[in-house]
């Protein structure tokens, strides 16, 4: 059965979540430090935050945070968060958590997916979701800044601007989640099955992004966190 993005809902997709829960085709398809007994459960911590799968969602920010890693330090970008199995040749950021994770995690901050543009007045927009990125310096500074800031606009030869990413959420066939069998988390080139895309209708090219080479990345502290925070009302 296929199920096409707008038709995966919060219900749908809790109810699905267990049986989408077998091993990933990905190499290692756990976060790093995340117990086993935890994969594919829901855990309220005792800081009042809920882990699911890797993917810590904080309750009192209303946005979710995991763990990554930068992939590529220069060349053209198609994808802002891929998992180990995705295109990391073309590639901002890798994770280890999964998909269906991150889009179980924006259903529990009400997150809504639907639409990745709001073009046609027909079909409702998905939420747009801003991503950061914490991250530490050479200096042990803690730092947390747009994801934008990594990403070269090349229309314009400038920092791409900051407008949030389209929850489009993934579907899913003969039981496999999409998004997590290609290796998409976050797309800037509207191809494939995904999480979140790009809401510019010009990313149907694959010639818009660019890493911005001039923006240095972490080097002593290689870790990220890469953080989601859904534009709710």
């Amino acid at each position: 059965m296929l199920l096409p993005h707008h038709a995966i809902t919060a219900t749908t997709l809790t109810t699905l979540l267990l049986a989408l829960a077998a091993p990933l085709p990905a190499a290692d398809d756990t976060a790093p430090g995340t117990p086993a007994a935890a994969r594919g459960t829901l855990q309220r911590l005792p800081d009042g935050n809920a882990l699911i799968d890797g993917v810590t969602v904080r309750a009192a920010q209303r946005e979710l945070a995991f763990p990554g890693r930068f992939a590529l330090k220069e060349g053209a970008l198609e994808v802002i968060v891929a998992r180990p199995n995705g295109r990391l040749h073309e590639t901002l950021l890798v994770t280890d958590v999964s998909a269906v994770a991150v889009q179980t995690a924006l259903y529990l901050l009400r997150a809504r997916n639907g639409a990745r543009t709001d073009q046609n007045p027909k079909l409702r927009q998905g939420t747009l979701v801003d991503i950061d990125i914490e991250w530490t310096d050479d200096q042990d500074t803690p730092h947390r800044s747009p994801v934008e800031d990594w990403i070269l606009d090349l229309r314009t030869q400038q920092p791409l601007k900051r407008r949030g990413w389209t929850f489009t959420g993934s579907g899913i066939h003969q039981g496999k989640f999409l998004a997590d069998a290609e290796g998409n988390i976050v797309i800037n080139w509207s191809q494939g099955a995904t999480v979140l895309d790009s809401p510019d209708p010009e990313s149907v090219s694959d010639t818009l992004h660019a890493i911005l080479e001039t923006r240095p990345q972490p080097t002593r502290h290689p870790n990220v966190t890469i953080v989601l925070k859904p534009r709710l009302p």
